[in-house]
């Protein structure tokens, strides 16, 4: 037996996929789990352990899995099997003590059912209600897929199947709150809500996003950046083709309307600022 594995903990599910999974699905999931609870972007309040412990996970089945797969089925086993022995006993020694003892004297069996009952339907009645938890969940997001988004207007959440409103105001980083989507109640709680936020990427370097208008650095050939040639560049919104204006500064923007993030039902289209830097 390998001891650099616990036999207790079922490493498939610490990833997320189902035991016995093939090599490529746990890669895959391995990747999409890291980078969603990653202590440098995520901001779960327990995602530097979550991710020690997909990490850890991970490379005890990509160095030991067939070891562990054989390990752990044995080890499933032998609990199943002393859990068993563990019943029987139980059942024995209750069953003794049942017929050993006197029955008191009562009412019918079906009167003592019925009272048995009763009781249990009171007990539950006295439970107070409590409401279901909120879930929530950070979605990072590139700048050239936010604007796709913010087109078509819609976020699709795979989790519950369903679309929500996508606006600009995802871009200042506000939640969104999808009411009776969280976690369920118990004794006839309401169900929480699942509160959505969006951690929109921006390549700093290249862009700058003042409210609606995208601000960008763009890298030319000496001998396109002169005026009236045409330039064409590829921007978070999509490809632009536009001509160097005469008296043209390397400090100067040049300015591509309705090209920033797209309007929404409250905003206008944002504008593109492009500056051109010779290499």
């Amino acid at each position: 037996m390998n001891s650099t594995y616990d036999l207790s903990i079922d490493y498939f599910a610490v990833i997320g996929v189902h035991y016995g999974a093939c090599e490529k699905t746990v890669k895959m999931m391995y990747r999409k789990m890291a980078r969603r609870y990653h202590p440098d972007v995520s901001t779960i309040h327990d995602a530097q352990k979550k991710f020690q412990d997909i990490s850890a996970a991970y490379e005890i089945l990509k160095k030991h899995r067939d070891a562990y797969c054989i390990d752990h089925e044995r080890h499933k086993k032998s609990v199943s099997s002393r859990r068993s022995q563990a019943r029987s006993q139980t059942y024995s020694a209750t069953s003794k003590a049942r017929y050993s003892e006197p029955r008191p004297k009562s009412g019918s069996y079906t009167e003592d059912r019925q009272q048995s009952q009763g009781y249990s339907r009171q007990t539950y009645r006295a439970q107070k209600p409590i409401d279901g938890k909120d879930r929530i969940i950070i979605y990072p997001l590139t700048l050239r897929y936010a604007i796709r988004l913010l087109k078509l207007g819609s976020f699709y959440i795979p989790g519950l199947k369903v679309k929500m409103k996508f606006s600009r105001e995802a871009f200042e980083g506000k939640t969104f709150r999808l009411e009776g989507k969280g976690y369920s109640g118990l004794f006839g709680g309401k169900k929480g809500d699942f509160l959505v936020r969006f951690d929109i990427k921006l390549d700093t370097a290249r862009f700058q996003l003042e409210a609606g208008d995208i601000y960008g650095v763009f890298s030319v050939p000496s001998g396109l950046l002169q005026a009236g040639k045409k330039v064409e560049i590829e921007a978070p919104s999509g490809r632009l083709n536009f001509t160097v204006p005469t008296s043209y500064s390397a400090n100067d923007y040049i300015k591509v309307p309705a090209m920033g993030l797209p309007a929404d039902e409250l905003l206008s289209a944002g504008d593109f600022y492009a500056r051109l830097v010779m290499v």
